[in-house]
């Protein structure tokens, strides 16, 4: 190891430390490689990733698939139910008959005009 110690001399500047060697070899020997080893076989490697993403993506699509099928019978199931119900309120609806015969409304009369849209349409024309 290399220390600097504060020297003014240029021959003192720099005190060499003689180390444990053994302690060095230990440390050469505890690296591990494993996760580099894919490298050795990079173009297998890259077809199994591959692979697999192209098999997320494909699984991806497949539960927004399914999801969407599962909104729209929702939506339908919704539809229906508000079909019925405006159905049975219809039905439930009363109709009675006009008598037009004792009717007040003179059924010759001309279409009623608003007075402001009447003076719209006389300007106009």
């Amino acid at each position: 190891m290399i220390m600097k110690s504060p020297s003014n001399d240029w021959s003192d500047q720099f005190d060499i430390i003689e180390e444990d060697y053994d302690s060095l070899s230990e440390i050469e020997e505890e690296t591990d490689f494993s996760e580099y080893l894919w490298m050795e076989n990079e173009e297998e490697f890259d077809k199994d990733e591959l692979q697999r993403l192209e098999e997320e993506e494909i699984m991806q699509q497949c539960l927004e698939a399914m999801f969407v099928d599962e909104l729209e019978a929702e939506i339908d199931e919704w539809q229906k139910e508000k079909a019925e119900e405006l159905d049975k309120a219809l039905s439930n609806l009363a109709v009675t008959e006009c008598n037009v015969e004792n009717s007040s409304l003179n059924p010759l009369a001309d279409e009623f005009i608003p007075m402001e849209n009447y003076f719209i349409d006389l300007i106009i024309s």
